[in-house]
């Protein structure tokens, strides 16, 4: 199901206007079974960011994710299309999710659990979209904080420089067109 959803996106989102080309990185594609993580980090899921039911005060943060503040993580989960990409960052969604900023502002479509993904020396880059399934692993912070583009996140991934290096090196992903 998830390949048919797939293979009917775009090679180019068109999101308003905007252009958005999907790149590739091979090191943190998702691809069949995924390994357990490394020694020392672990493994969180966006499904276990709240505590479940949400009650009352509506959506608390879950022991485990309070738990693992500062510490290594691995998340899985999309790259946020997003037309209006900040420089040295991104955002992180457990299911695709594309932003238009003309007319969504900020009431977007984003889940609540969509984290805010920082790239070591990035400097003012703007992180290139990487397409489908990603593993992610990085220090996990938690707690808000002003982004300085309108957001505030409540959960932040930190990627270390290598991975980081990965990503800002990303290649286009070229597709034969369709005659």
């Amino acid at each position: 199901m998830f390949a048919l959803f797939t293979a009917l996106l775009p090679a180019t989102s068109h999101a308003h206007g905007a252009s958005v080309v999907p790149h590739r990185v091979a090191a943190i594609e998702v691809r069949g079974e995924l390994p357990p993580p490394k020694a020392g980090v672990a493994s969180i899921k966006f499904g276990e960011f709240f505590r479940m039911p949400i009650g009352p005060q509506g959506l608390e943060p879950s022991e485990k994710l309070l738990a693992l503040n500062g510490k290594p993580v691995r998340l899985l989960g999309y790259m946020v299309r997003d037309e209006t990409q900040g420089a040295g960052h991104f955002l992180f969604s457990p299911l695709p999710v594309s932003l238009g900023d003309e007319d969504e502002s900020l009431s977007d479509d984003l889940p609540p659990t969509a984290v805010t993904v920082h790239l070591q020396g990035a400097g003012k880059q703007i992180v290139p979209w990487v397409d489908g399934l990603i593993q992610l692993t990085g220090t996990l912070e938690v707690g808000a904080l002003d982004e300085g583009d309108g957001r505030v996140s409540s959960v932040r991934l930190m990627l270390d420089p290598q991975l980081s290096r990965r990503i800002l090196r990303a290649k286009p992903i070229v597709r034969a067109a369709a005659h």
